[in-house]
């Protein structure tokens, strides 16, 4: 009889960082239900990766359920997959602490009672020197996505197997995952699985069909619980699959103690599909969605999609230079801590990946997933000596200047307005300047993803299926940041500007010094910092700007003075974007000397403390982004902009406090 071999798993993962409330409901959604059903259906196998975070949160909170994980691999149900403890992307660590993050799930999963051979590979980001590392880790294969090989030149009909590939004389094994399994299940009714992988069945006793994918897909995305549990597809689905003679349900592992893989390939740098969209910069983005929706008007897609491909992963660090930033400020403190186990696993932390990138759910722009990393960052650092130094942090070729004391961490851009665009407390392990500025998306135009799958009035709704119009009310406070946001950024502004015209990005910036490059020397507990530049009215009115920074024990003291070649009057405003996510409903304007900020979800309470009055701008920073739930409106952070009048000379000081 024809059969096909069919490997069937899950990757089950919550970040760090996230909120209790979230790993709770995807328990009970979730995790839970899925193996209590998987308990009741002794032939089904299924290969699981649990990630670290969610096993500290489960080990903590829900022990009995590793009881449960035990009681199954000692049945045979489960293979356990691991992948870095943490959920790093592997390609975006050093070798050194790649080694440790699986070392680490492997011991957790042979507490579990499985020694694991495979890892899932964390967002399928794959690159060619991984096998070493994973080799020299004892891995012996690895779970990737089928365009990884259509990417290599490999046609669909040669994705039924896996195959061997080499790096530097290392050989490791790669399984590809069917891309319109990930579409069926569970999304499609339990038959039109079963007649698709009828359809594979063969006589060759090696061809395997391969899912593995979130477990979040049976219960937590929209739509998904009562589909898979309350209707009861998974229970049909278990136990259609394990009574169909025409599937062979196997683990990879049994699956390489049968056969021999296919051959030798060669894959290149990638990700899933999706991920080659999501990591494109967002007006490439539209363009390769639009290319992707033409070629299947024409019909012409899957005979051609081999050949489409979009951006990697890394992209990312190029897309968003917050997340450079704080990837490669992650890699600075992993060098520098590599030989202290304590800092060290602060670091590992911070290798987490989800607060680096943003597709479908919200990545980077959560802020509480940013404030984790920083978190752990700033806790490895605090293990080192403090240094004052002038190196090139984040690798675009343009040097930054980082201050630090005993109680803080602060990273000036003099090449970008001369601003603080770090400024971290070792006591309270947050970065004040953690704030995403508002950018546009191309899923803000666009109202659909660029996938593969088929229109199907059956199941419920993949989230990549979901058109969405953004809310109208979103609508009119919406607005796109020109400038990255920091700390001490310098404008000049007409003396009748507004509040709303200013926040909503529709004012006039009068002056060259936002983003525009300062000189500068190290000083005693700082940096002085000073800019030749100009006043654009009806003509170009030479200005120059001097602020000298110093840290203090509780924050820092800037001392600006402003000179204006001849007599404008004009608004000089001192902008400070702070991490504040205590939601603020409506935008203020007042006037004081000093002021407080007082956010207890973030980054606490401070004060900042003038030499004299002046007018006050206060408005949220808030992004529109695509989450699995539809929109999110998030609230980066707060603005803070303190306005002086201005003629022909100004000096003032701003304290910088924290309480």
């Amino acid at each position: 009889m024809e059969k096909i071999n069919f490997i069937f798993g899950i990757h089950n993962h919550q970040p760090l960082g996230n909120f209790g409330w979230v790993f709770e409901e995807a328990y009970n959604r979730s995790y839970r239900p899925f193996m209590e059903i998987l308990e009741e259906f002794p032939e089904m196998k299924v290969n699981v990766h649990f990630s670290g975070p969610l096993l500290e949160w489960i080990e903590e909170n829900k022990p009995d359920y590793l009881d449960l994980l035990k009681s199954l691999i000692k049945r045979g149900q489960i293979e356990i997959v691991v992948a870095g403890f943490y959920e790093p992307v592997l390609a975006a660590i050093p070798k050194e602490d790649r080694l440790v993050q699986i070392e680490m799930l492997k011991d957790y999963a042979r507490k579990l009672g499985y020694d694991a051979k495979g890892v899932w590979l964390t967002e399928r980001v794959w690159q060619p020197e991984l096998v070493k590392s994973l080799r020299e880790a004892g891995i012996e294969y690895v779970v990737v996505d089928d365009y990884h090989f259509m990417s290599a030149g490999l046609s669909k009909e040669e994705l039924f197997w896996p195959y061997y590939t080499e790096d530097g004389g290392e050989v490791i094994t790669v399984f590809p995952i069917d891309e319109k399994l990930r579409y069926l299940i569970p999304f499609r009714p339990v038959k039109k699985t079963l007649e698709y992988l009828e359809s594979l069945a063969s006589d060759d006793p090696s061809k395997v069909a391969v899912f593995h994918d979130d477990g979040e897909k049976f219960g937590v995305w929209p739509g998904t619980y009562e589909w898979v549990y309350e209707k009861g597809w998974l229970r049909e689905f278990f136990d259609t699959i394990t009574s169909n003679e025409k599937i062979n349900l196997m683990t990879y592992s049994e699956y390489l103690n049968k056969f021999t893989p296919k051959g030798l390939v060669y894959l290149p740098i990638a990700s899933y599909f999706e991920m080659s969209e999501w990591s494109l910069p967002a007006k490439q983005a539209k363009l390769f969605v639009e290319f992707v929706e033409g070629l299947k008007k024409e019909g012409k897609f899957e005979k051609y999609r081999v050949f489409v491909r979009g951006g990697i992963w890394k992209n990312f660090f190029f897309k968003y230079p917050e997340s450079n930033f704080m990837h490669k400020r992650m890699l600075m403190v992993s060098k520098a801590v590599r030989d202290n186990p304590k800092a060290r696993k602060y670091i590992l932390k911070a290798q987490c990946n989800d607060a680096y990138w943003h597709g479908v759910f919200g990545g980077i722009y959560l802020p509480h997933l940013r404030r984790a990393v920083w978190e752990n960052i700033i806790k490895a650092q605090r293990y080192l000596k403090p240094e004052n130094k002038i190196l090139d942090v984040d690798f675009d070729g343009r040097k930054e200047i980082m201050v630090e004391n005993e109680g803080f961490i602060a990273t000036i851009k003099p090449h970008y307005g001369g601003s603080i665009f770090e400024l971290s407390s070792k006591r309270k392990a947050v970065n004040y300047n953690d704030v995403l500025p508002r950018r546009w998306e191309h899923y803000h135009e666009v109202p659909e993803a660029a996938t593969p799958e088929e229109e199907s009035e059956e199941g419920v709704a993949s989230i990549h299926e979901l058109g969405k119009q953004i809310p109208e009310e979103i609508k009119r406070e919406l607005a796109y940041d020109w400038q990255l946001r920091a700390i001490l950024q310098d404008h000049f502004i007409k003396p009748e500007e507004t509040l709303d015209n200013y926040r909503l990005v529709k004012y006039h910036e009068l002056g060259d010094f936002v983003n525009q490059p300062y000189e500068y020397k190290m000083i005693e507990n700082g940096v002085k910092l000073w800019r030749e530049g100009g006043v654009y009215a009806e003509e170009k009115i030479p200005a120059r700007v001097e602020k000298k920074i110093e840290l203090t024990e509780d924050g820092f003291i800037a001392k600006y003075r402003v000179l204006l070649e001849k007599p404008y009057k004009a608004l000089f405003g001192v902008e400070i974007n702070l991490a504040v996510h205590s939601v603020m409903e409506k935008p203020e304007e007042f006037e004081a000397k000093e002021f407080e900020v007082n956010d207890p979800y973030g980054i606490g309470k401070v004060r900042i403390e003038l030499d004299r009055e002046a007018k006050i701008w206060k408005f949220p920073i808030k992004t529109l982004s695509q989450s699995e739930a539809g929109w999110d409106f998030i609230q980066q952070g707060v603005s803070y902009t303190m306005l002086f009048p201005i003629e022909k000379e100004l000096e003032f000081t701003v304290r910088f406090r924290e309480l």
